[in-house]
């Protein structure tokens, strides 16, 4: 065989093989290549999230990831971003929306109708819609919170009542979050309305300001600057927050801080499916997914709220320091979302 015919022969054959390990092995870049899991999508607003291990239960448990989508900084941005899309959906759930929220996006028709096979574990007690459109998430009663270390310091009677508040000896004691500005604020604003009806309100307000009580612009401002609580670098002893504000200074099983119960008032957190979107199955499992047992164990160490299906267990010392209230003040969500606006602007008259 001549040399030219041996340097053919050995270019078919290296051709040949390289072939058959081709057809063998299959192509690199197609066999790299894995297709991406399906996904939900979650738009919630600034500072909710998943805790990584509760993502990947639920991809295991499901075979779908879970995205959070973050649009706006509270509860008012979320909501207007979903009237404004509704029918458009940027996502498939949308979570943390209290009860006027709520009632407005359900006025838009943001979302669609169902049950969840979780629901009936203890959030159809705070049901708002009879389509079933919404599902209760998580519970942030908003109460007085005190520092009583402060208060023993001094030999100081701590107040027990809203009426308590307005009272001389607590002058200049107090901070609350702005009405117009936040949810605990608005809550305690709620609280009084409820206490005092259409006819005292206002007047119980005007005391409150004659009072010296301080009106903060954010949760943040009025709880950490404004209050003299463990954590807080403040000298006020009287602040406006959420209930479960003392299992947050837990300190050797005890905590200084406490709520006045008489001052609580209820607020319930939803979450919905979108009204069209493209993946209504992805979108039930997860609202399965977040009323189970599972999640609904994780609300109150993740959030700093309470659970709305029943016999969940709180973390340890909460149950002594941040209990869940069996009597908070409420009104109807309905009357909230017909009258806030009015409302608002008649506290802004008593305060300015």
């Amino acid at each position: 065989m001549s040399e030219r015919v041996s340097r053919a022969v050995s270019r078919w054959v290296a051709g040949a093989l390289a072939a058959v390990l081709i057809a063998a092995c299959g192509d690199p870049v197609e066999r790299a290549s894995v297709p991406a899991a399906p996904a939900v999508t979650v738009l919630a607003y600034g500072g909710w999230s998943v805790p990584p291990e509760l993502r990947d239960a639920f991809r295991r448990q499901t075979g779908i990831e879970l995205s959070v989508r973050h649009v706006g900084a509270d509860a008012a941005a979320l909501t207007e971003h979903l009237t404004a899309t509704a029918g458009k959906p940027e996502g498939d759930v949308a979570v943390g929306l209290p009860g006027r929220y709520a009632k407005r996006a359900l006025a838009a028709e943001v979302f669609a109708p169902y049950t969840s096979p979780e629901a009936n574990k203890g959030q159809h007690r705070f049901t708002i819609d009879d389509q079933q459109r919404l599902s209760a998430l998580d519970l942030a009663d908003v109460c007085v919170n005190v520092d009583k270390r402060w208060f023993a310091a001094r030999d100081r009677t701590l107040p027990t009542t809203l009426g308590d508040l307005a009272r001389p000896e607590y002058a200049g004691l107090m901070a609350v979050p702005d009405p117009s500005r936040t949810e605990p604020g608005f809550a305690f604003l709620l609280a009084t309305i409820e206490r005092y009806g259409e006819t005292g309100w206002r007047q119980y307000w005007a005391r409150l300001r004659d009072n010296g009580a301080h009106v903060a612009p954010s949760l943040k401002t009025a709880y950490k600057q404004r209050f003299s609580g463990a954590s807080a670098s403040g000298s006020l002893p009287l602040v406006v927050a959420r209930a479960s504000s003392p299992a947050e200074e837990l300190d050797g099983g005890t905590s200084p801080v406490t709520v006045l119960p008489d001052t609580c008032f209820r607020m319930v957190r939803y979450a919905g499916v979108l009204d069209e979107t493209a993946h209504p199955d992805r979108a039930h499992r997860l609202i399965d997914f977040l009323l189970s047992q599972q999640f609904q164990a994780t609300v109150a160490p993740t959030y700093g709220t309470y659970p709305t299906r029943e016999r969940v267990e709180l973390p340890d010392g909460w149950r002594n320091v941040a209990p869940i209230r069996t009597d908070p003040m409420t009104l109807p969500a309905s009357d909230v979302h017909a009258n806030e606006r009015r409302w608002l602007r008649q506290w802004r008259a008593v305060w300015r």
